[in-house]
């Protein structure tokens, strides 16, 4: 199977039911980040392989991981040489906290044996953002570049800490086996995730 026909698939057998109910949802959620709708069209008729932000809509959307997206599909192998040592994010964190237009984004790192993600940095111009972290399972390597120069820290399961999220940073794997953090990012407005505090929805009993 390829991984537009189990997207066909996934769509059909979910509450969406058609192509364009599903492109509805997804411009709903991520509005001018979403993917668009002749885009999503290639990568389900396989004219187009997809960006992992896309996927990673679709999976989203669909509920599912993106490894789950790609499960038993011809990308499947792929995915496996690519993400060896590497990292996830849990989509469903990140769909709930969509969902509820939180001003803030939850999300659960998992860095795989030997895993480290990619360099980000929020807009150094901005007035503040930072990043809460507690360390759930093995330990991980916080590899902050600031005016000082490069700082390396190490926080083993148990420990917690923040840091300034407009510095450039990285997150690498410091145990044997898998390591987890639970990340709390409050982001800056011109980050993807970032919800104006006016248009959360609040109520008074």
């Amino acid at each position: 199977m390829t991984l537009g026909e189990k997207i066909r698939k996934l769509i059909k057998e979910s509450r969406f039911r058609n192509i364009s109910a599903f492109h509805r949802e997804i411009v709903t959620i991520f509005e001018d980040k979403a993917v668009n709708l002749r885009t999503l069209s290639q990568i389900i008729n396989d004219r187009a392989s997809g960006r992992e932000r896309t996927l990673n809509q679709i999976a989203i959307i669909l509920g599912i991981s993106i490894s789950d997206l790609r499960k038993g599909t011809d990308a499947e192998t792929l995915e496996q040489e690519e993400t060896l040592g590497t990292f996830t994010y849990n989509d469903k964190a990140v769909l709930k906290a969509l969902e509820n237009r939180l001003p803030f984004m939850p999300s659960k790192l998992i860095l795989n044996r030997g895993g480290r993600t990619s360099e980000e940095q929020d807009s150094p111009s901005a007035e503040k953002s930072t990043k809460w972290c507690a360390v759930i399972m093995g330990g991980v390597h916080l590899s902050i570049s600031g005016m000082l120069g490069e700082e390396k820290r190490t926080f083993y399961k148990g420990a917690t800490f923040s840091f300034d999220a407009r510095q450039k940073h990285c997150f690498e794997n410091a145990y044997k086996g898998t390591t987890v953090v639970y990340v709390i990012h409050a982001p800056v407005e011109n980050s993807p995730f970032y919800v104006a505090p006016d248009a959360i929805l609040t109520s008074q009993g």
